[in-house]
């Protein structure tokens, strides 16, 4: 099955080189520890800290997390892509090019989203009439069985849009995603259900430790060790899901060019 081959290969992608990962965990947690100190509260759950800092000062850290988050998510697809394309690159160049990368990259997300909420409202519509609709127990049940295959679908495609407009640097490409996906419905699904799992599982190790470290740590340190924490769970997530979609992708592309209707050349067929 695609989807786990994807994984599969993600994994070993992942493993085989520490240039493909290194800079996104490492900036996501400085992004995550910027976070903390300007007052941010962690993901994981809140802390006791309140920073004294200059109102400008603390919006200037945002910024820089902010902007250190968005070429963490362009950097592990991109390597990915040069990597699978056998194309060398230097750490360096490609954290430069990560900068502007993730920028258009969050442009280009945000029209995604509107076109996901669009298409994820009228997929969720019968979970929505059942919650409304019905009372008690049974409408979360009702809504929950309508709602729960949707939201897994919805997600395993959108795993897979922004990595395939960064693999082609195609806007088209990353709509397109929607209609390939639809008419690989069950692939996308499993895919979906083991990315939640993946991110699921990782958010609960990463809340276990932070956890811990409020047992053994209060105020301004506490906040550091969790944005720290955090940070690199983001950026772990940021890289697996960033390069199974890409993979996953990929997979889906061989797909559609197989299925595609060959166009013959009437030129051909006149010199015959």
């Amino acid at each position: 099955m695609r989807a786990f081959e994807a994984l599969g290969e993600t994994i070993a992608s992942i493993s085989e080189d520490g240039k493909r990962w290194r800079y996104p965990v490492a900036a996501s947690g400085i992004a995550g520890v910027l976070l903390a100190i300007s007052g941010f509260n962690t993901d994981m759950r809140p802390v006791d800290y309140s920073p004294n800092l200059n109102l400008g000062i603390a919006a200037l850290l945002v910024l820089i997390a902010l902007l250190i988050r968005l070429t963490v998510i362009y950097y592990p697809i991109k390597a990915f892509y040069y990597h699978k394309k056998g194309i060398p690159f230097e750490e360096l160049t490609l954290i430069k090019e990560s900068i502007t990368g993730g920028i258009l990259a969050l442009l280009v997300g945000i029209v995604y989203g509107i076109v996901i909420l669009i298409v994820g409202g009228l997929m969720l519509f019968p979970a929505i009439l059942a919650y409304y609709a019905l009372s008690g127990t049974t409408r979360y049940v009702i809504a929950g069985l309508l709602g729960l295959p949707p939201a897994i679908f919805l997600m395993g495609t959108i795993t897979m849009m922004i990595p395939a407009y960064i693999w082609t640097k195609d806007f088209g490409e990353g709509l397109g995603i929607i209609g390939t996906a639809l008419d690989n419905a069950k692939e996308v699904f499993v895919f979906g259900a083991l990315m939640g799992a993946v991110i699921v599982g990782i958010g609960a190790a990463a809340g276990g430790l932070v956890f811990m470290t409020s047992l053994v740590a209060r105020g301004f340190i506490e906040t550091l060790l969790a944005g720290l924490i955090d940070g690199l769970i983001t950026g772990l997530s940021n890289v697996i899901s960033g390069v199974a979609g890409a993979a996953m992708y990929r997979k889906l592309r061989v797909w559609a060019e197989k299925e595609r209707p060959v166009e013959v050349n009437p030129d051909w067929l006149a010199s015959l």
